[in-house]
């Protein structure tokens, strides 16, 4: 797979109130973690302030760069709310020293962190940090803690895994409750630190990963920005559910909200229903940024692929994954894919998908590998999967559930308030280039829902064609839609604290379990594994 190189010059804007906007700029690398460049930002404390993070060469998954120990080393790390640990790779892992594992693997370690090198370096617990993705494989080693600075924000003695044995050579850095961490003992982890050590005032970030054809997005701790969603905030309560395992008397441990509804719209006012109330009141799903891909029940899933002739891999040594027509990116924007949330009751909210961010045009080169019976010329991977796969080989006991990763997230703005237990959602006012800030704080009586701004501030690209296609866009699906037009936007006013400027085996049904890791030609299909099976979708067995 060729590696993108798109250096981007980008604005990191940071705000204290009675202090003026600091405005920092420096270079990130689009593409392989290995392979990327930039240095860390000044921030200021006691602030709400904001990392600029970049898409990998899938156009998901996003990292951070910091800097671990003292002298400080740098490191790249996976961003992820789905998961509660910050780990880190060492120089001597496995997949670091083997070079039998990294073509098994497609994959070789990024900077690692050499404990020796640190002259703040603690040893906390020896063979204390075991953590397993949902595709049964492992990141295994000791805790330790060493400071750890974002830009000139640096946190004293934080606990992180230090991961000896491993299938990535990223680390990830887990930014959820610190009941999902993978220890039996819970301990302080970015979040909470980042709160006691005084640098945010309160346990919430905001994330804007904004749409996938921008090279980055932003993560806000410790404020909302109001230029970047559209209309109000609505806050929904987060809620445990026993089919994650979690227990509903100690509060929850992940990220979920309730999915009550689904449907595809079209801008000329039809509207295909996909969830109907009598069959389930709501889902739980997790809003998870270490996932690439969007998973739903496979109750649900299968209707969706069934509406788009979507086809599923279930040769015996195929991918697994559901694939879909490429033609459907010159849907754009006619088509969405609408996602309801909570009750009248406890909040609600609506977010729309247009249907160019759940085609993803990343097998070029790759074709001999896909079944050679697909009904399209141009195959893509949809963004959507259905969660059978992970029950049926045995990773969770109940499939009964939605992980909704960058493909929905990047068209919603979403915070995460761990204090209140509340999340924020709003549409995403994509291509956004101002920021007016407010702060949060662990006193507020709750989530605070500011009005954003009332409509689309950027106009994305009309057209999104395949790239391997020559010819004029056209409509093959037979949910082509009978005219075009504009989808709705929201409304709302502007408010804020600070203001700155800018083959056999082809199947409509997954069959053939999770994901499978094989040498030689499979190794591609590893390298998509790393993309959609990141710390989000990691469970603490």
């Amino acid at each position: 797979m060729k590696t993108v190189s798109l250096t981007a010059l980008l604005t990191l804007a940071c705000s204290v109130s009675g202090v003026a906007a600091q405005h920092v700029q420096f270079s990130l690398n689009r593409g392989i973690p290995g392979l990327r460049l930039g240095s860390p930002s000044p921030l200021s404390r006691r602030q709400a302030y904001t990392e600029i993070l970049a898409n990998n060469i899938t156009g998901g998954l996003y990292f951070i760069d910091v800097e671990v120990g003292t002298p400080g080393q740098t490191v790249t790390l996976a961003l992820d709310t789905g998961s509660s640990d910050a780990w880190l790779v060492a120089p001597n892992a496995d997949l670091c020293t083997s070079k039998a594992l990294q073509g098994y693997y497609a994959d070789s370690c990024s900077p690692t962190y050499n404990y020796k090198k640190s002259s703040s370096y603690k040893l906390v617990r020896t063979s204390g940090f075991q953590i397993q993705y949902l595709d049964g494989s492992v990141a295994s080693g000791d805790y330790i803690s060493d400071n750890f600075s974002i830009g000139d924000v640096t946190i004293k003695s934080l606990q992180m895994g230090y991961a000896t044995e491993t299938v990535r050579g990223t680390g990830i850095l887990g930014i959820g409750f610190s009941a999902n961490e993978a220890t039996t003992k819970t301990y302080p982890n970015l979040i909470d630190e980042l709160f006691n050590q005084g640098l945010i005032g309160s346990k919430a970030y905001s994330l804007y990963l904004n749409d996938r054809r921008s090279d980055a997005g932003n993560i806000l701790l410790g404020g909302i920005d109001t230029d970047k969603y559209i209309g109000k905030l609505d806050v929904l309560p987060i809620v445990t559910d026993p089919v994650f395992g979690e227990d509903t008397s100690t509060g929850p441990s992940a990220f979920v909200v309730g999915l009550s509804g689904m449907s595809l719209e079209y801008t000329n006012g039809s509207n295909v229903e996909i969830i109907s109330p009598r069959i389930k009141s709501s889902y739980p799903a997790i809003l998870d940024s270490g996932t690439t891909l969007t998973y739903l029940p496979d109750y649900l899933a299968q209707q969706i692929f069934d509406k788009f002739g979507a086809v599923t891999d279930a040769r015996k040594r195929g991918t697994g994954l559901t694939l879909i027509d490429c033609e459907l990116l010159n849907a754009e924007p006619d088509l969405i894919m609408t996602f309801r949330f909570g009750n009248s009751t406890a909040g609600q909210s609506t977010i729309d998908v247009p249907i160019w961010e759940m085609v993803l045009d990343i097998l070029q080169g790759y074709e001999d590998l896909l079944p050679s019976n697909l009904p399209w010329d141009h195959a893509c991977l949809f963004g959507i999967q259905s969660t059978g796969p992970f029950e049926s080989s045995g990773s969770v006991t109940n499939g009964n559930f939605a992980l909704l990763g960058e493909t929905f997230l990047r068209s919603a703005y979403v915070v995460y308030d761990l204090t209140h237990v509340q999340i924020g959602m709003a549409q995403a006012n994509l291509n956004s280039t101002t920021s007016t800030i407010v702060e949060l704080s662990a006193k507020d009586a709750g989530l605070p829902s500011p009005s954003g701004v009332k409509a689309q501030q950027q106009t994305p690209s009309s057209t999104v064609s395949s790239s391997s296609s020559s010819s004029s866009p056209t409509e093959t699906s037979s949910l082509s839609p009978t005219s075009s037009g504009s989808s709705s936007t929201g409304t709302g006013s502007g408010s804020g604290t600070t203001t700155t400027a800018p083959t056999a085996g082809v199947t409509s049904e997954a069959k053939n379990g999770a994901l499978s890791r094989r040498p030689g030609s499979g190794g591609m299909w590893s390298v998509l594994a790393a993309a959609i099976f990141v710390g989000g979708t990691m469970v603490v067995l």
